[in-house]
């Protein structure tokens, strides 16, 4: 059956509406199941948006560890420096400039 056929009722026979009925259906399917794959395509390429918690903790504990480096350096320095400025003090009746510098 053609889909020009028309029935003495003026209308397509029952053939041609159900083979028109399939062509739409495979159609729509076919637009859906594009859709889908685009749909996962673009969700394979997105990155990923937030960090999980172990990433945040690993993160965190570096920070830690840093700043952590930086306070004994800092201390170490503070330290040697008022040593210096103690005995600077200490021998500033002596002769010598008290041994500062």
């Amino acid at each position: 059956m053609s889909s020009n056929v028309i029935n003495p009722a003026g209308g397509l026979s029952i053939g041609d509406r159900a083979l028109m009925f399939a062509v739409t259906a495979m159609s729509v399917v076919a637009g859906v199941r594009d859709a889908a794959v685009t749909r996962i395509e673009r969700a394979r390429q997105r990155k990923e948006g937030g960090y999980t918690a172990v990433e945040l903790i690993l993160i965190t504990a570096a920070v830690i560890v840093v700043v952590g480096i930086a306070v004994v350096a800092i201390k170490a320095a503070v330290t040697t420096k008022s040593k210096s400025v103690s005995n600077c003090i200490t021998g500033a009746d002596t002769t010598n400039n008290g041994g500062c510098n």
